[in-house]
């Protein structure tokens, strides 16, 4: 991007993905001194990017905005085949899973997650590195925003292991069951271990109760296992409206 505008660009994204998760939309903000318009800009960032990656639309905001700190809220889905042979036009875009789940159960189990929890159970292991939504860092180090006091609609990042899962449901389609997930962040292999523990249920190797033990022991060791990355798709990122200029998120 730095010959379309001629200007150095420090691209800040809506937070990271484990290697191998896929998203349909990953937001990023940049601050460019530029006469281009967005449609533009689009075209022109289209034009440059490989073919596995592109820019679906491009939006000006606010100069306080931040891709990762305002982000409100961020909606997860996990994929699963469920048939006996593999498919080979979804390999690499959801799970293998040969065995037959009982999807009311993982439904009612999941109903038991929903809400404002300690994940701890769900999180990996903290010595293998730090959270995807670390809250370290809650001003913006690059462009016009590092000069402006932080804007009215940010609000407090998540401390700790606490989060507020507003949803989390699971449903099927043909033979594809899709697990998904949205709350104001997420532990580092939170949403896989939470796909890991649902198939446990599902399975029928646990009661939908036991999804509720799993959260009070606080203990990764009690949860089940992750689910691999590449059934993991980002689906959306939401933002307050206040922060678009005119309105359109």
């Amino acid at each position: 991007m730095r010959d379309l505008v001629r200007h150095e660009v420090s691209v800040q994204s809506s937070g990271r993905t484990d290697r191998g998760v896929h998203a349909l939309a990953m937001p990023a903000h940049v601050d460019v001194d530029t006469r281009l318009d967005t449609e533009s800009i689009m075209m022109a960032l289209n034009a440059r990017l490989p073919d596995d990656c592109k820019c679906r639309r491009v939006r000006e905001v606010d100069p306080r905005f931040h891709a990762r700190f305002d982000a409100v809220s961020k909606l997860y889905r996990y994929s699963l085949v469920q048939s006996r042979a593999p498919s080979p036009l979804l390999a690499d875009r959801a799970h293998h899973f040969p065995r037959n789940l009982d999807v009311p159960a993982m439904n009612e189990a999941a109903a038991l997650l929903v809400g404002k929890h300690d994940f701890a159970s769900f999180r990996v292991n903290p010595d293998d590195g730090p959270d995807d939504e670390a809250p370290e860092i809650t001003v913006d180090a690059f462009g016009p925003a590092k000069h402006l006091p932080p804007p009215p609609w940010r609000k407090p990042r998540p401390l700790g292991t606490v989060r507020n899962l507003a949803a989390l449901r699971v449903k099927r389609q043909g033979r594809i069951i899709q697990i998904e997930a949205e709350a104001d962040g997420f532990l580092r292999g939170m949403v896989r271990a939470l796909a890991g523990t649902l198939t446990q249920v599902g399975l029928g190797k646990q009661e939908p109760l036991w999804v509720r033990r799993v959260l009070e022991r606080r203990d990764r060791r009690e949860a089940g296992a992750n689910l691999p990355a590449h059934g993991l798709t980002l689906v959306k990122v939401t933002y307050p409206v206040q922060a678009f200029i005119n309105g359109q998120p």
